[in-house]
Order: C-alpha cells, then structure tokens, then sequence
C-alpha cells in the first residue's frame, strides 16, 4: 500500500522511510539476527540517538537467567514526561521469528526518520512515546523452539482466564517471561498494546472465549483493527481473537481488561503458495507493517484514546497514580476438591516528574473506569456492558518519597480531569510535617 495513503490520517509529510524500495530495511539486513545482534543494534540506536532512544531491561531474567532488552523512543526520552505509550513486543513465540525483526525494524525506521527531520514522525514522537522489545521469549528464540525453557508456551500463562492447560504452566504467572509483561504494562501508561506473532493474517483483540461476549470497547477494537488490517494488505482479517481459535491466559486479555489500553495480537504471513523467507516474511512485508503500527500509534497520540489528568505541582515533586485490585482465572479444579477460579493482585502505577519552573503538568493516562471482567471470584459472568468507577489514586511527594497529598481522581475516555495539589505545593518546603 503507498505511504500516500498514510497521509489522510494526519496530513503530515510522509515519512522519509517510505521513499526508500520497498525490498530494502530500515537497517539494510539481508538476514536474521541472532540475539547478540539485537542487543547490539539496540545498544547502538541507544548510544548514538540518546535524545531519542533508551535501553530498558526488564525485571526478571528468564528461566535460564538471561535478560530481556527493550528500548523506549520519544522526543526527549529521558524525560519522565508523561506521554500517553504504544508499546509492542516480538516473539512471544521464540521460533517466529520475523515478529522479532518487524518489530525491530520498526524502531530503527522512527530513530532514522526522526534523526533525519522527518516531519511526519518527529510529530508523533512529540506526542507519544514507543516501547518495543523485539524478543520476550529470549530462551524460545536462542533455541529456536516455540515455548520457554521450562516447556510453557509463555502466552498461555497470563493469569486472566488462566487455565492448567498442558502448556499453560504449574501455575498463572509461574514464569518470568510472562511477569516481564506484566510489569511492563503494570507501569506505563499503554493507550495500545501490540504482540507481533507469525504466520497467519489477521489482527485479532479480546475476547479469548466466544463464551464470555464482546468487550466493552468493542467498537474501538473494531475500528482500530480494521484499520490495521487495511494497512497489511487485502488478505488481512481483523477480527476477536475467539472467532479465530480459542485459547486462555493469552497477553491481550489480561492487558486490556487490567489497564482498559487497546490490546492487539498481530499475525504476518506470506499470501498462500508463497514461501516463508526472510525475503517475504520480513523485507516484502515490512512496508505495510510500518503503515499499520503507524495506526496503532497514531491512535495512541489521540486524546480521544486515553485520559488526561493535569495540573499544578511544586517543582521536582514526584506524582504517582496507584489502582490495585484483584483479578481472576477461570474455574478450575483446585486441590481441595473443588472447582472455583484463583485470584492474584494487580497493581497498576505509574510516575511523572514535575520538571517546568511553573509546575504545570499535562498527564496521558488510560481511563480509571475499568472494564468489569468476564471472570471473577464466583466463576463466569458473560456480556459485561459496565465499568468499575474506581478511581486512581494520585499522590503528590517529595523527591524522597515523602507523601505531601493523596487525591482519588476519577476520569473516562477521552476526557481531562483538573487535580488540586495545594495542599503538596503549601508543604514542599516545609522541612517538618507532623
């Protein structure tokens, strides 16, 4: 599809990228990466573009103790700024490989257009803010087989509408690969969420199960994924994950009935009769998936997408939104005989520094109506239409943790919420509270 046909969207220029042939990548490989080439081609995008790109490790090394390496792009990206993010991850799978390379590709395209003045995308990197971690199943991708080191097909053990199926694992969240996930989204502010899987074509979104019903946002879900199809080409289907197969404890359930972002699995595949090369799989392919995360990026920048909290704060305080709830499996049968679902806590939080001489901040923020789940402590409640009104908790502190206010802040889709912080600003300075 012709980059031109990107441009309705916004009306900004086209990105530099798109003049390029449609054969060559944003980084002219003509080949798969092994592990120690993506750590440094991150390492590098991170040490020459340091305005632009930062490393990210995640938490919990794998099973066999390696890491898992990100990188966070924006303007100004050391800045704790408040940007609403779009966070996308490869090889969930670790023997599809061009879902790694795509979503590495994608991240050296925005560095190079951005370093090069591209209006288009240094617009959007103005706006928003890209996480990406090409390999998360870093065990799977070294030896090239689809689950973890321990036998779990690590996207079936996201505790939501977890099951003891045989790849499932000894328990939800039993393995680091899945809980590096969960952080991730735990922490950022992910208005949009895509993990990059091969080899069929669809853009799939909650639910997992046809029994439990549509999601809320569905009409969201619709559009957005329509969209994105439009983008991979004419054979594309965007459509709800269970009317594709059903599966449990996949990353999209879990990550849009937590933080209520938009969660996408995105399948590339060859057109049928074609073979599966890194010609077709990834440079053939790698236009229209630059055309479709531009979509989901683009919807991450719109105000219409997330929530807004803003402000006056002291400068250099610290502000800090917290929800904790607890979430659920499906039932199962349990050691004690009985049949019921587990539950497990959730916490969600996030940080913004105050860093203008006036104090003013403008905070993107998904919405803190959470959507009511399918799946709760008494068992299966199908076609939810409700959302749960309970609200952040924003604290206003000191540098050191000191907590100077704590405000409940209540905000939907689309909408921008006020918070009065005199109360912190009165006492910044003061050296003694009692």
């Amino acid at each position: 599809m012709a980059a031109a046909a990107c441009l309705a969207i916004t009306g900004l220029a086209a990105p530099a990228a798109a003049a390029t042939a449609e054969s060559a990548l944003p980084s002219g490989n003509t080949t798969y990466r092994t592990l120690a080439d993506y750590e440094r081609d991150m390492e590098t995008l991170a040490r020459e573009h340091a305005d632009l790109v930062k490393p990210l490790t995640l938490p919990y090394p794998t099973s066999s103790g390696r890491l898992v390496r990100g990188l966070e792009i924006t303007r100004n990206v050391q800045a704790n700024d408040g940007k609403p993010v779009f966070v996308t991850v490869g090889m969930h799978h670790g023997n599809e490989w061009p879902s790694g390379e795509l979503v590495m590709e994608y991240a050296v395209d925005l560095v190079n257009a951005a370093s090069a003045g591209d209006p288009y995308v240094s617009a959007l990197l103005d706006r928003a803010r890209l996480v990406v971690v090409p390999v998360v199943n870093v065990d799977g991708f070294v030896r090239n087989r689809r689950q973890t080191d321990t036998n779990v097909d690590m996207n079936r053990n996201y505790g939501f509408g977890w099951l003891p199926i045989s790849t499932g694992g000894a328990a939800p969240w039993s393995e680091p690969e899945a809980r590096n996930i969960e952080w991730l989204l735990s922490t950022r502010q992910a208005t949009t969420f895509v993990t990059q899987h091969t080899c069929i074509q669809v853009v799939l979104y909650p639910p997992l199960q046809l029994a439990v019903g549509p999601t809320q946002d569905v009409a969201r879900y619709e559009d957005l994924a329509t969209r994105m199809a439009k983008r991979y080409g004419a054979n594309y289907i965007p459509r709800d994950s269970a009317h594709d197969y059903e599966t449990t404890g996949e990353a999209i359930d879990w990550a849009y009935f937590a933080t209520r972002g938009l969660a996408f699995t995105a399948e590339t595949c060859p057109d049928r009769g074609l073979p599966r090369t890194f010609q077709t799989q990834v440079t053939d392919t790698y236009p229209a998936h630059r055309l479709a995360m531009f979509e989901a990026l683009e919807n991450t920048a719109d105000p219409a997408q997330h929530a807004v909290i803003e402000g006056k704060a002291p400068k250099d305080a610290v502000l800090r939104i917290t929800k904790s709830f607890d979430m659920y499996t499906q039932p199962y049968p349990q050691p004690d005989g009985t049949t019921r679902p587990s539950g497990f806590p959730t916490t969600l939080t996030s940080d913004l520094d105050i860093t203008q001489p006036n104090g003013k901040f403008h905070w993107s923020v998904n919405p803190s109506y959470r959507p009511v789940p399918p799946y709760q402590a008494d068992g299966v409640h199908p076609n939810q239409t409700g959302f749960h009104t309970e609200p952040w908790i924003l604290t206003c502190e000191r540098p050191d943790g000191t907590v100077l206010q704590r405000t409940p802040v209540n905000v939907d889709l689309g909408q921008t919420v006020t918070v009065d912080l005199q109360q912190c600003t009165r006492n910044f300075h003061k050296k003694d509270l009692k």
